[in-house]
């Protein structure tokens, strides 16, 4: 159960595009697809240290520390972790965030990555690239356009498209770098041309005007009154469910725990499918009142599960440390909101933790609602 809870699969802003079917979930201290493996479906593999060297024909998304993927994917790929490296071929698109992501292989589509720092390097992008990074280097060509946020920007390849660059504090053309658009970048200096670099476009510079500092004190007092404010939301609103509602709380807990995964699948499913079925709904004019509910249902059910989920991890976390069964009261309860808000706290694995939890907690909501549907007909 707590590697479960610690690296199960989730997929958030990178990964909302995918979709599946028929899909593989592998979890563990080191899941991996073999290199003499070929995979005609999508893969999901979250862990400690997660590698990628067979065939995947449809998705691949992939989460954890050290995130390693030198096979080929068919499709798009989602992947997250401290360090993060694609030397495989990629069909379509590509989705990285990562304290360290190094790109080497092909990439067929568009490529989106937050990181660190991000190497982009091997035989290039066939689509656009839009990044966000301390540190960035471009070594591939660009087929598409390219916009980019950073600290530290140089590339050092052919970009057939425009090139737009926001808030940098260095721009560095390397000798093979040719852009065939036009140039378009905010910095705190004119950029550093070496020599063979070449802008076929126009150039625009903007100088990066320093904007007048924010006291510490008063970004610190926002930050603590928001903190404390959502701390004692949560709390107050998971005292009442938790306490009111025992029973059903308890009947949360035990099937969260029993069966981890399952509920994972389920609320996954229920998120992707939920938003789906209602905007299909709302295309036809007899299901537009059911789409719209579907909708409400949507935004009550995640409100919900930001009360539900710091019960389940306090329970859990409570019975870890104590001999006695499974308990829900005041104390497991204000243990659970305030592990569950230091989680947000910690990059990456402490944002896994928070989204696995809350999909568990969609998919136990989703299966008691879908019961008491069944014995209502």
């Amino acid at each position: 159960m707590k590697k479960t809870l610690l690296y199960g699969a989730v997929a958030v802003a990178l990964i909302a595009p995918l979709t599946t079917l028929a899909a593989e979930f592998r979890t563990g201290e080191q899941p991996a697809v073999l290199a003499s493996e070929n995979i005609a479906g999508d893969v999901y593999l979250f862990g400690p240290s997660v590698t990628s060297a067979g065939t995947v024909a449809g998705d691949l998304v992939a989460g954890g520390g050290n995130v390693t993927i030198s096979g080929n994917v068919g499709i798009d790929v989602a992947a997250g972790g401290g360090n993060v490296t694609i030397s495989g071929n990629v069909g379509d698109d590509a989705r990285v965030g990562g304290g360290n992501v190094v790109i080497l292989g092909k990439v067929g589509g568009d490529v989106i990555v937050g990181g660190g720092q991000v190497n982009i390097g091997g035989a290039g992008v066939g689509g656009d690239v839009l990044m966000g990074a301390g540190t960035v280097r471009i070594d591939a060509p660009i087929a598409g356009s390219l916009k980019v946020g950073g600290g530290s920007i140089y590339i050092n390849a052919p970009i057939t498209g425009a090139v737009t660059i926001f808030k940098a504090n260095k721009v560095t053309l390397g000798p093979s770098a040719i852009i065939y658009g036009d140039l378009s970048y905010e910095a705190k200096g004119e950029l550093t041309k070496e020599d063979g670099a070449e802008v076929r476009g126009e150039v625009k510079y903007t100088p990066l005007v320093k904007k007048q500092a924010v006291s510490p004190g008063l970004i610190f007092g926002i930050i603590s009154a928001w903190v404390i404010g959502k701390f004692l939301v949560i709390l107050v609103c998971a005292l009442i469910v938790g306490l009111l509602l025992r029973r059903y709380t308890t009947e949360v807990v035990t099937r969260a725990t029993a069966r981890p995964l399952v509920e994972l699948g389920r609320g996954f499913l229920v998120l992707v499918a939920l938003p789906i079925v209602s905007v299909v709904l709302m295309i036809t004019v007899l299901g537009i009142p059911f789409g719209i509910l579907g909708i409400i249902g949507l935004i009550a059910l995640m409100l919900f599960t930001c009360i539900v989920a710091p019960i389940i991890i306090g329970s859990v976390v409570w019975r870890y440390f104590s001999p006695d069964d499974l308990e829900i009261s005041w104390k497991t309860i204000l243990l659970g909101v305030f592990v569950f808000q230091l989680l947000g706290f910690v990059p990456f694995i402490g944002w896994l933790v928070q989204a696995i939890i809350s999909l568990i907690a969609i998919g136990v909501i989703a299966s008691i609602k879908w019961e008491m549907l069944q014995g209502w007909r």
